[in-house]
C-alpha cells in the first residue's frame, strides 16, 4: 500500500492547497473546510508512521513551526485558544499507511467577520453542533495573506 499524502508533498499538490509556511521538516497548509478560522495541516515531509518516529530535531522544530503558526493565526484572527490533533485515522480506515500530520485548530469564543464571510465556531459558540464553512481558494488565499500579514 502506498502512502496518500506522500505524492502531494512531492508535487506540492499542484498548486491545490494553499500552503501557509514550510520549513525543513514541516509543511503547514490551510483546510479547504474553515469551520475553524486559519485551521491548517501541519505534515512531517519525511514519511514516518507514528507520532513516536519523528527525530528529536524534527520535534524542536515542530516546536518552532507550532509556535509560528500560533502567533500567525492569533494575530489576524484572535482565537481564544488553540487544540492540535494527531489522528490518522482516515488512513486506517482506508487501509493506507499512516504519514504522521497535526490538525491545528484555532477556537473562537465570538463570530469572526473576515472576507464579507462570517465564521462560526459551533462547537463553542450556540448552538453547539459540528458543522462545515469549506471556502474558496480566494478567501483561503486572503486568509493566508492575513496569517503573513
Amino acid at each position: 500500500m502506498n502512502c496518500e499524502i506522500c505524492p502531494i508533498l512531492g508535487s506540492h499538490n499542484d498548486g491545490k492547497d494553499v500552503q501557509v509556511f514550510e520549513t525543513k521538516y514541516w509543511r503547514v497548509v490551510l483546510d479547504g473546510d474553515q469551520r475553524f478560522l486559519g485551521k491548517s495541516f501541519v505534515t512531517l515531509l519525511k514519511h514516518k508512521e507514528s507520532v513516536s518516529d519523528p527525530s528529536s530535531e524534527e520535534w524542536q522544530d515542530l516546536h518552532t513551526v507550532m509556535l509560528r503558526l500560533e502567533a500567525s493565526v492569533k494575530g489576524a484572527f484572535g482565537p481564544s485558544h488553540f487544540n492540535w490533533s494527531c489522528l490518522m485515522n482516515n488512513a486506517v480506515v482506508a487501509g493506507q499507511p499512516t504519514h504522521v500530520h497535526w490538525h491545528m485548530h484555532p477556537r473562537y469564543t465570538r463570530p469572526v467577520e473576515f472576507a464579507g464571510e462570517t465564521f462560526y465556531d459551533t462547537e463553542l459558540f450556540p448552538p453547539r453542533e459540528r458543522s462545515s464553512h469549506v471556502v474558496t481558494r480566494d478567501i483561503l488565499l486572503q486568509i493566508m495573506q492575513a496569517m503573513a500579514s
